[in-house]
């Protein structure tokens, strides 16, 4: 497998300790690569990091709290973190909350529970939700809350681990918190800061490594200006029916290009939706939507293209996950383009690594 660092402008936890990382791409063990996952996912840092991703907690606070869906229901949160989402289901009169988690921040997110009065309420239960049991007196739930969506929207392989909660305890009419999923395509144009990075370094010629590093899906911010087309779904997701393995997909895409210049890039970002929170609530990772930390996943062309408004990017786009590594996922994309002025007609590989390690964050 490729290994890489994803290039990142993230500040403060541009630092962070990276060993571990690099260890998770080198064990073929997938139950060692899990239990390496937790203890990642178990950092402060990286808790720090979601807590402060205001577009997504206002999204999952806005469809909990004052929505009486919620009023004396059992409900179960799969990937409860610092436990955030299970004390808003408390504060909107959920009669009990479950709070799961396989790594060592549920001893933080009990602290907070009690500390906030809700321990009453709220269980904190340690341990994947494909291995733990529920309490003697409870057999279903009503109501799933899970922050299941990685880059790309299906990095990190939590999908999964929220369809099984969803067939073996989810009541027939319960509710899914969010319940929809949407993954589009664009073409973008590169940042001023790349464009040649490889050709010209401090008078240097590193263009031999150049196709190596394309290989690579990179998790970065892009802005609304860079984007060139419209965009195009590729994926669609129904979180009451999705079956497991849903990575596994193909689509054929079309983006209409809107302006000329050069694209050299496609990007993925996702929207999800909330159909049962009181206002419809949703939220989009977007480059024309506010930040969040998921940013955007961009596939560099070996080849840029010279569109022209009006001209289209037509391929097919495939994904699946890594044999390698369980978080990882890979990507065949396919270009077709006839233009005014000039045509291309490629294919890539591309892998994107697990991205919820301090190496990444």
């Amino acid at each position: 497998m490729f290994e890489y660092q994803a290039e990142k402008d993230y500040g403060e936890y541009d630092s962070a300790d990276r060993t571990l990382d690099l260890t998770l791409k080198r064990i073929k063990d997938h139950c060692q690569q899990e239990a390496l996952y937790f203890t990642l996912y178990g950092r402060l840092e990286v808790q720090e990091w979601l807590l402060k991703d205001s577009v997504r907690n206002k999204a999952y606070r806005e469809a909990i709290i004052c929505n009486e869906s919620f009023k004396n229901k059992t409900v179960l949160e799969v990937g409860c973190g610092m436990g955030l989402f299970s004390m808003f289901a408390a504060k909107a009169d959920a009669e009990r909350v479950l709070a799961v988690d396989a790594a060592s921040i549920t001893d933080f997110a009990e602290r907070i529970v009690q500390d906030n009065g809700y321990a009453d309420v709220v269980t904190v239960m340690r341990g994947k939700v494909e291995d733990i049991e529920l309490p003697a007196d409870i057999h279903k739930v009503d109501i799933i809350i899970c922050d299941w969506m990685g880059y790309c929207l299906f990095s990190e392989n939590m999908l999964d681990s929220l369809v099984f909660a969803r067939d073996k305890w989810m009541v027939a009419g319960g509710h899914i918190f969010p319940d929809s999923a949407q993954l589009y395509l664009a073409a973008i144009k590169g940042r001023d800061q790349d464009l040649g990075f490889w050709n010209d370094l401090h008078g240097f010629d590193l263009s031999a490594i150049r196709r190596r590093c394309e290989s690579k899906a990179v998790v970065e911010h892009v802005t609304g200006d860079q984007v060139m087309s419209k965009v195009c779904l590729i994926k669609s997701l129904d979180l009451y029916s999705v079956p497991r393995n849903a990575a596994n997909f193909q689509s054929f895409y079309e983006l209409k290009v809107t302006r000329n210049g050069w694209v050299h890039a496609l990007v993925a970002y996702f929207d999800v939706g909330f159909s049962w929170s009181p206002q419809g609530i949703s939220f989009s990772t977007s480059p024309c939507a506010p930040w969040t930390h998921w940013n955007q996943t961009v596939f560099y062309l070996e080849t840029p293209l010279f569109v022209k408004a009006g001209e289209s990017i037509k391929g097919m786009f495939s994904m699946k996950p890594s044999e390698e590594s369980i978080f990882d996922l890979t990507f065949d994309i396919f270009v077709d383009f006839e233009g005014r002025e000039n045509a291309v007609t490629s294919q890539q590989s591309f892998v994107l690594s697990n991205p919820l390690t301090l190496g990444e964050i």
